[in-house]
């Protein structure tokens, strides 16, 4: 039996909930006393009481389930864990503090996190909403919890609607970016959008890398980072929190968002999360892998009727973090046809399939002796290697360049020309100024 220490004195929470079963929850007298204000705020109609609730809901849900998909072991210890949100974090350890055949949970602290998310230093879910002057605009908090309302109650018809940012130059850049990757480059989708605002959640970015747009190199071949693992935990318990309710949500990544997606929707798989096919994803510009992303929506239930899931355009970025080289598209294939197929579509996807594997091995052939050349004779990694020679079979040298610089591709893509338009109106801007 592991004991609490003897310098602090712990003793039984009630529940704040409407049931008391469960484990034990224990709290030194201070927390008791922080843990009582936040229930009287919780009853208060505001966006204090709002996260009040959401502390006190947090704190009753150990007694059902001490490992969420928001929590994590701290520093190895298997008793001590932590569970992150947006606006808060609570620290905890399991233990036989009473001796009882279940673990009571100690609750060793609670710390508010709410100024980082305001200060963009922390992960969260904002509103965003048309301003007078039209431009796209967060409200001055960030929100605890996903839910529905009037304008987009998250029902079929009118699903709640959530963009998540890669490369950008802080939240109000984010927020300006996100609803033309929302609306898929459609004017007429964005003008509904104005009318009802969305959810953007804002992944915060940082470092010399970042701010060029090229994160994903330095990433190739790495683990999650522990800011991005932060990230996955707080938007993973954002879907749960939206199955729980029976909310049906579109979650739309913009560049390596879609990293910070696909690790959050792993941690719902972890925890064998189904989501009953009312959330959906659409990845745009995304500089991970869609296999990756398309096995883990596959795991958890999410809606894949969608023919059309993902779109990019033909950068570097795209190209090695995106599409793999162009086997992420051929593993999607093949993994749809062995494991989502019906028996009676079966021998259609094999012959598409076959299509696909001859065209893309036919590739490799025909690239594999250059890539080796360029590898010999300069020292240039494989993958970059290949990346360069796919991108310039089927672009322009001006093509794969304008495509991979992260100002000119933060509009939704419709096709390859459009990062070259734009360079070309910049250099023509830059020559032949229009004179106000």
């Amino acid at each position: 039996m592991n004991n609490a220490p003897a310098t602090v004195s712990y003793s039984g929470l009630k529940p704040y909930g409407q049931s008391s079963n469960g484990r034990t929850l224990l709290v030194n007298a201070q927390q008791q006393q922080l843990l009582d204000g936040f229930r009287q705020l919780s009853n208060v109609p505001s966006s204090q009481g709002y996260h009040a609730q959401s502390i006190t809901k947090a704190i009753d849900g150990l007694r059902g389930c001490t490992a969420p998909v928001n929590s994590f072991m701290k520093n190895g210890n298997p008793n001590r864990r932590c569970i992150v949100f947006s606006g808060f974090e609570i620290e905890y350890e399991t233990s036989s503090y009473y001796g009882g055949p279940q673990t009571d949970v100690v609750i060793v602290d609670i710390r508010l996190t709410g100024e980082q998310a305001k200060g963009e230093r922390r992960a969260a879910l904002w509103q965003v909403n048309v301003n007078k002057n039209g431009r796209w605009e967060t409200q001055d908090q960030p929100d605890s919890t996903l839910e529905g309302n009037p304008r987009v109650p998250g029902n079929e018809d009118h699903p709640i609607k959530v963009g998540i940012n890669g490369h950008s130059d802080g939240l109000e850049h984010a927020a300006g970016m996100l609803p033309d990757h929302i609306a898929r480059g459609e004017q007429r989708v964005q003008g509904k959008l104005k009318k009802t605002g969305y959810q953007l959640f804002y992944v915060p970015q940082s470092g010399s890398t970042l701010k060029a747009g090229w994160s994903f190199l330095r990433d190739l071949g790495r683990p999650a980072s522990p800011a991005d693992l932060e990230a996955a935990r707080i938007l993973s318990h954002h879907m749960k929190e939206a199955h729980d309710q029976g909310l049906y949500v579109e979650w739309t990544s913009h560049r390596g968002g879609s990293k910070v997606l696909t690790q959050a929707m792993k941690l719902l798989a972890q925890k064998q999360v189904n989501l009953g096919g009312k959330q959906r994803i659409f990845l745009s510009d995304h500089t991970s892998s869609h296999f990756a992303a398309d096995v883990a929506r596959r795991a958890i239930g999410m809606d894949t009727r969608d023919s059309k899931w993902y779109n990019a355009r033909k950068g570097v970025a795209q190209l090695i973090g995106g599409h793999s080289l162009g086997a992420a598209s051929l593993a999607c294939s093949v993994n749809e046809l062995v494991y989502h197929t019906k028996r009676e579509e079966t021998a259609g996807k094999i012959v598409k399939s076959g299509v696909s594997v001859g065209t893309v091995a036919y590739g490799v052939y025909e690239s594999a002796p250059k890539i080796a050349k360029l590898v010999a004779d300069f020292g240039i990694n494989p993958a970059y290697a290949g990346a360069v020679l796919s991108a310039i079979g089927k672009l322009t040298v001006l093509g794969v360049v304008a495509a991979s610089v992260p100002s000119l591709n933060e509009e939704y893509s419709k096709g390859a020309m459009d990062s070259i338009e734009k360079l070309a109106n910049k250099a023509s801007n830059r020559l032949w100024p229009v004179k106000k």
